[in-house]
Parts: structure tokens; C-alpha cells; sequence
């Protein structure tokens, strides 16, 4: 009895664990390597490419300031914030909340 007890204390207490991390934002920070209507690949500095769809409801900011998706290029340093859902043909697919670009860098004022 004791040890079905303790086997139903420990299933409940971790079911919630389980069921945290569903659709939970996962946050990509690299450069854009590509940029098609619809989405962006970033490539993060361990070489790995993560494809981003982007929707109406995509916010692009840097700083405070609002962006319109046409300004991001290749080659743009940005921070993706992304949750993961279902596409149509029910493969998962990260869907961007926030795209933060980063600060732009001058190739004149490197040396």
C-alpha cells in the first residue's frame, strides 16, 4: 500500500513538470542568414539554423522602436523570440513573437 501511495504522490507531482514546457518561447540569437516572404533562417554562433515563420502578429523592435519586416537584411544580428505550434501539415514550426534587431555596426569604424 505504502509504495502505490508513494507512486501516486510522485506521478502527481511531477504531471505538471511534463505539461510546462508545451509552448513555452524559445529564444534564438544569431544572424540572419536568409530572409523569403513568410520567414527568416538564423544562424546561431554554434553554426546551427533555426527557420522562423513570421505572421501579422510578428512585432520587429530595435530598442523601443517599431521596424516594419522590411528592414531586416541578411546578415542583421537579431534576438527571435519564438513559441512553437503545429503547422498544416503537423510538423513543428516556430512562429515569431518578437524580432529584436540588433544595433547597427559601422565597417567604416572597425579597424
Amino acid at each position: 500500500m505504502k509504495k502505490i501511495l508513494m507512486a501516486l504522490t510522485l506521478t502527481l507531482a511531477l504531471t505538471p513538470v511534463a505539461y510546462a514546457h508545451k509552448g513555452h518561447d524559445h529564444r534564438i540569437m544569431g544572424t540572419v542568414a536568409v530572409i523569403h516572404d513568410g520567414h527568416l533562417e538564423v544562424t546561431a554562433t554554434d553554426g546551427k539554423t533555426s527557420k522562423v515563420v513570421l505572421d501579422e502578429k510578428t512585432k520587429i523592435v530595435m530598442g523601443k522602436m517599431v521596424h516594419k519586416v522590411s528592414d531586416i537584411k541578411a546578415g542583421d544580428r537579431v534576438v527571435v523570440t519564438a513559441t512553437e505550434m503545429k503547422g498544416k501539415d503537423g510538423k513543428a514550426i516556430l512562429v515569431a513573437k518578437q524580432v529584436a534587431l540588433g544595433t547597427a555596426t559601422s565597417a567604416a569604424g572597425k579597424k
